[in-house]
This record gives C-alpha cells, structure tokens and sequence, in this order.
C-alpha cells in the first residue's frame, strides 16, 4: 500500500475542506477576460495523502453504448456516480479532448476542429493543461490518442509519461513511442491496440503505486471510432472499428432503439434527410453492433486498470472516470453518421466517476459539462488555483457528494460548433442546455428548442416557427433561452460560472 494511503477520515475532512466555501469552490478570478489567469494565494501545494485519479477516455460512445457495459456500469457507476445529463459542449474530437485538458470552451481554447488551420494538434495551445498544473505534485502520464495530426515524438509539457501508437486508428499496429524519463523510444507491442492500452495502464499503476507522490493515469482509447484493418463483414459506405476476434457478432442484429432513428417526420428540422432506405438500416445496424462489440474490449481494459489498483492496495484511494469525448450519430433525424449535430445522441456523452467520498450508487442529474472535469480533478488532487489560465467549469464535488443539495450560480451549459472553413468565422451553431430545455440558434438563423423532459428523442422542435404556434410555456421558455444565450455564447472564465 502506498504511503500517500487514506484513511476513511481523512477523506472526509479532506472532501470537506474542499467543500468549504461558495458550491464553485472555485478562486475567484482577477479578471474574466480570456488569458488572464487565476489569482491564486501561492504556489500549488499537494494535499496530504492526496487520492490518485485515472481516466479511461473512449473515443465517439454514445451514452446509450452504456447499457451494453454491464461490468463498466457496475464497478464503476453502481459503486460511485453516473453523471446522466452530461455534455461534449462541441462534440468532435479535438474539441472536446482540449475541453477536458483546459477546462474551457472551444471558443476561449480555440480548437474548432480536427485538423489544421482550424484545429487539431498544430492549433493546441498544451502549455498550460491539467498535466502541468498538477505538475510536480503528480506523476503524470498519459496513454493513447491525444489529438488527431499528433507528430511523434514530441511529449507536451507536463507530462512525466508519454505512451502514444504511431497508427492511431490502427487496431492491430504494434509500433508505439514511449517518452518517459529518459528519451523518447520506438516500441512494438503485438495485438490488439486496445489490450496493449490495458497493458500500459496496468504497468504504470504498479511501477507508480508505492512512489510517495501520487498520479494521475489518462487512458485515451480509440474504440468505438473507425478504424483498421477492414473486416469482411463491414458495411459498405458506414465506417467501423476492427473488432477483436473473441467479440465478433456479439451485438449482430440488434436494432438501433433511439425512437428517432429514421425519424417519419423531419419537416421541423433545419436538416431534412430523406428517409434511410432498408439497405442502409442494415449497414447502420451493423455499424452499430461492431462498435459496440469494440467496446468490450475497452471494458476489458477498465477492468485491468480496476483490478490492478485492488491489487495494489490503491483503489479506494482513487478517483476513477470512464467517459466519452463526444457521441456519434447512427441514422437519428435520418442523419447517417457523424457527430457534429446539436442532438442528443451526438453530445450527451458516458460520465461515471468511483472514488473518495463518492456514495455508491449516487446519480448527478443536474446538467454538466465537459468544461467541469479538469475544475474537478483539481478539486480532487488539492490543485485549485494551480492553474495559470481561466476555466470555465465549476468543480463537481459537491453534485458528487451530495447531488439534491448542490447548487450553482450557472443558468446554462454551451453547446456550439465552430465554422466549416477558414474562409467564415460564423459558427454551425450555437446553443445552451439549461433545465429541460435546449435552445439552438444555427448559422442560417434557424432555431431549434426541446423539451428533453416530455421529448427526450427531440422528435418536436417548438421553436416559433411560420404557421406554427407555441405554448405559453414554450415561448416564455424560448425567450428566456435567447437571452441566456446571449449571455452564455462567447462567456469566458467566472462569466460561464
């Protein structure tokens, strides 16, 4: 057992002093324009005894994808907290991997896209993240895909172990570079790239868990997210992950369940699909079932890295997260595939959390946001204030302590998409979540608003319309949400708070 081990009572007093204060337990700021950091009343110190935190990151889950991780669901939700309202403010990869690092909004971090020049690697600024914040207090180390065009072997500042496959989207490529303490290296591990991540994982927990400094484990997995080889089965024209051969046609056949799949009617939509014809059902079908069936082998690989910090004497003095970076659409509002979408299915995203001073079986309702995570695990590591840039988030510890007597000042989360090209600055849409409701504004100035609580598959956009009337209900509530929209599109700092 480790010598940074807690005791029961120490987690308590520990939780409790992190607790203390407005529900944010957040510094307050010296300023709330972009750039300026944090006041802070001195260097970050580590907390006595301060818990580890590992994060295993999956790659375009859905949250319905949970009801097919039993094992995810019951050791890590069952004996902690599922987070059922929580939200990829952009959901794309990039964006939303610079959300969870910075603790902000893409529009204040910048990434708002996957590629160059509107984003990617190259459009990262990774000097100021959790990695150098929790830096030198934590051993850091992160494992898998960071952002799409990463050039090896660069390891970005903070982090004390860099483990990154040289094929992102290669199941089965075994070259690997490891920058560690020394030097970077070239590895090759044989087999499947999601068992290879377990591996690592379970390595670093053991080589680290007696150390006298704590850490923090970033397990980024590229399942369920297309990739390589191609397999005789796939779906002609729908893109799907290589499945391990023991996890085959688990999942084949099962209907997609989303009662907006090939939705009958879409005339109340910005977008209007035509109807998916019975071929393409089929292919989503199968889609659908080989990415889920990817996903087992990342359940797997959790319960590695669960059963390695057990082994370890570690895991009840550890904060574990399994997430998604953002969801996927499988034939929704008959949109065919894709993310980019203000729609459930594409930015309500998998968040359970176990650790410290977590009641088993706690579920946070209220709605939160990727911008929360890093605010969070500060939280968490006794880093408040550590950070040298502004966040937007609010730390969840109290929603995880006690989720029916939290509170925030915030009024709305931000759902946003950036612009399509370098040649715009006008962004695909921008909206909030606030309550049951969602409010979109698109870039052609078609609005959207659902009521998630009576229609949780967004089948009726009440937004005011031409020839259609609203409620009273409906239309206090849209002008409300315009309001916090504007209030909430380009907030940054204390003023997303």
């Amino acid at each position: 057992m480790s010598r940074h081990h807690l005791s029961l009572g120490s987690l308590v007093l520990l939780l409790a002093g992190l607790l203390a204060g407005s529900p944010s337990a957040l510094p307050a700021a010296v300023s709330q324009t972009k750039g300026e950091p944090y006041e802070a009343s001195g260097p970050a110190q580590a907390v006595p005894n301060s818990p580890n935190v590992v994060v295993v990151l999956v790659d375009d889950a859905r949250y319905d994808d949970l009801a097919t991780l039993p094992v995810i669901k019951s050791r890590i939700g069952a004996t902690g907290a599922t987070l059922t309202d929580f939200y990829a403010p952009f959901p794309l990869c990039c964006p939303s991997r610079a959300t969870l690092l910075t603790g902000q909004y893409a529009h204040n971090h910048g990434v708002l896209a996957n590629e160059a020049p509107l984003g990617g690697f190259s459009g990262f600024d990774d000097s100021s993240t959790l990695a150098t914040w929790l830096t030198p207090t934590y051993t850091t180390g992160l494992i898998g895909k960071y952002l799409n065009q990463y050039q090896v072997p660069y390891k970005p500042p903070g982090w004390d172990e860099w483990m990154v496959p040289r094929g992102t989207y290669d199941y089965l490529n075994e070259a690997w570079s490891i920058n560690t303490a020394s030097r970077p290296s070239n590895k090759r591990y044989p087999g499947y790239q999601t068992d290879t991540m377990g591996q690592l994982a379970e390595s670093f927990i053991r080589r680290h868990a007696s150390d006298r400094d704590p850490f923090f484990l970033y397990t980024s997995i590229v399942a369920p997210h297309a990739g390589n080889p191609a397999d005789p089965q796939d779906p002609a024209g729908f893109p799907t992950p290589f499945v391990k051969p023991e996890y085959r046609n688990v999942f084949e056949g099962r209907a997609i369940t989303d009662r907006s799949f090939n939705e009958a009617d879409v005339g109340d939509k910005p977008v209007r699909p035509s109807p998916i014809r019975p071929a393409e059902i089929a292919g989503l079908t199968e889609a659908n079932a080989q990415r889920r069936e990817a996903l087992l082998s990342a359940q797997d690989a959790t319960v590695q890295i669960l059963d390695t910090l057990r082994d370890t004497g570690e895991l009840d003095n550890t904060f574990v997260f399994f997430m998604s970076d953002n969801g996927y659409i499988l034939g929704e509002h008959r949109i065919r595939g894709g993310k980019v979408a203000p729609y459930e299915v594409s930015n309500r995203v998998p968040m359970l959390v176990r650790g410290p001073g977590i009641a088993p079986g706690t579920v946070v309702d209220q709605v939160t946001s990727q911008v929360d995570f890093a605010p969070t695990v500060l939280a968490m590591t006794g880093n408040l204030g550590a950070n040298d840039t502004p966040i937007d988030g609010i730390n969840l510890i109290p929603f995880l302590q006690d989720p029916n007597s939290a509170r925030t000042s915030r009024e709305a989360v931000v759902l946003e998409a950036g612009p399509e090209s370098s040649t715009t600055t006008r962004y695909r849409y921008q909206g909030v979540r606030s309550g049951q409701w969602k409010y979109v504004e698109r870039q052609g100035g078609q609005e959207e608003l659902y009521d998630l609580r009576g229609d949780p598959y967004e089948l009726e956009n009440v937004a005011a319309r031409p020839g259609f009337g609203q409620t009273p209900v409906q239309r206090q509530a849209q002008t409300r949400l315009d309001v916090l929209l504007d209030r909430y599109r380009w907030c940054a700092g204390a003023k997303c708070r």
